[in-house]
């Protein structure tokens, strides 16, 4: 077995046993639940399909920031229960000129940012320490701290990997940063924000409300006090649509394919493995 096409976990115990393994590829933009430096060990690089899903998550995240700004949930929750009123009017907001904070610009974070600026007009920041200031400016935006994009974000969205260097990225710190009306997105992974520090920040009001696709535990549990807040809107991780998943399958294919008829892989994620690696 040369190469492992997945969306599953890949775990040490498995890579360790796969002697002649040399490529993980994902089904998925995340790469999180792969053991990376098993893999790196063992010489074997990971491949995910980077931007295959980029307008299924961007569209999703309008999604959720329109339905927290307006309480568009919440308002269809009161007329079920045969009620007719505005629910908290002072809360709601228009997001056309608002600022909008993207913390991490990939393939995803640049289609929210392109998406916010033609269609709402929105002031673009973002935070990346990976990027040079002209990728933020391809898309009218500007390259800042992350204590700045905090700090003047009316919405902030995550979308950044999950490792080391991202969990809880967004704690009690970041959330105290922040303004009392900004509104909070996250579609990434679950915990690149401090789950606790946020339902503390959304039950003291510290932020007004917050759009969550993803979660630290996942299914989130029953008994979690997210289920019960009314300035939160949640959805059980389905940021790609049924049509965006199978390109990523697709996508996935066509990259193992390349190997197979001698041609460097796209989408590497691990590049110094791939660069040192005997196996390649």
């Amino acid at each position: 077995m040369d190469v492992i096409i997945t969306g599953a976990p890949v775990s040490s115990e498995i890579i360790n046993r796969a002697k002649r393994l040399k490529m993980i590829q994902t089904t998925s933009v995340g790469y999180d639940r792969i053991d990376v430096d098993t893999a790196a060990a063992n010489g074997i690089i990971i491949c995910n399909v980077a931007e295959a899903n980029a307008n299924s998550v961007a569209e999703l995240v309008f999604g959720l920031v329109l339905d927290v700004a307006r309480r568009i949930s919440a308002h269809d929750r009161l007329l079920r229960d045969g009620g007719w009123a505005r629910y908290h009017i002072e809360r709601q907001v228009e997001i056309r000129g608002s600022t909008l904070g993207i913390i991490g610009l990939g393939a995803i974070g640049s289609r929210v940012a392109q998406i916010g600026k033609s269609a709402f007009n929105m002031r673009i920041l973002a935070c990346d320490p990976y990027i040079i200031p002209d990728r933020a400016e391809q898309f009218g935006g500007k390259l800042v701290d992350m204590e700045t994009l905090l700090k003047e974000s009316d919405v902030v969205t995550m979308h950044t990997p999950l490792n080391e260097e991202t969990r809880h990225l967004i704690g009690e710190r970041e959330f105290s940063l922040m303004k009392p009306t900004a509104i909070l997105i996250n579609t990434s992974r679950g915990p690149v924000v401090d789950q606790k520090a946020l339902i503390k920040a959304l039950k003291q009001e510290k932020i007004s409300g917050a759009g969550l696709d993803v979660f630290e535990i996942e299914p989130l549990e029953k008994d979690s006090p997210l289920r019960s807040l009314d300035n939160v809107v949640m959805t059980p991780h389905i940021g790609s649509t049924p049509g965006a998943l199978s390109y990523m399958v697709e996508v996935a294919i066509d990259n193992v394919m390349r190997v197979v008829e001698g041609k460097e892989p796209f989408r590497i994620k691990t590049p110094d493995t791939y660069y040192t690696s005997e196996k390649w």
